[in-house]
């Protein structure tokens, strides 16, 4: 179970399940109305508030609050010195690209730039995209653009 990083000490949470409709009718009908057309950037920059609340030290840690979040499986693909590209996938996912018009993954680019720039202690963005139903979420950083 992830626990927030605060001063204080929290019990975990427990874990309950959520069904796909409920997930949707949040995720796909409620925020974007909410939102507007604000929608991407705010989730964006949600996902990484979020990191800094849930900071991980791991890939295989990030991996694991995907699942537990129901985000979907976040796999590498292939890394380089400067950039990482991932792929997402989940039946609640397949779904969703079949069922809802309103696709966003941002709030998940979001915390994968966000955990990555805490963990390689420098500045990333990352860009989300959907290609043929297949979800690709790519994180660049300059090594030369540190953070303390």
């Amino acid at each position: 179970m992830f626990k927030q990083k605060t001063n204080e000490e929290t019990a975990p949470v427990e874990k309950a399940s959520v069904s796909q409709f409920a997930y949707e009718l949040l995720r796909s009908d409620l925020l974007p109305e909410l939102l507007g057309k604000e929608e991407r950037n705010i989730l964006y920059w949600a996902g990484r508030h979020l990191a800094r609340k849930y900071p991980l030290h791991t890939m295989e840690e990030v991996q694991s609050f995907f699942n537990e979040a129901a985000w979907g499986t976040l796999e590498m693909i292939e890394a380089s010195s400067s950039e990482m590209n991932f792929s997402l996938h989940s039946s609640l996912i397949d779904e969703r690209l079949q069922n809802f018009h309103n696709h966003t993954f941002s709030l998940e680019a979001g915390f994968l730039a966000e955990q990555i720039q805490l963990q390689k202690k420098c500045t990333t963005e990352a860009l989300e995209s959907i290609k043929r139903n297949k979800i690709t979420i790519t994180v660049q950083w300059d090594k030369k653009d540190t953070i303390d």
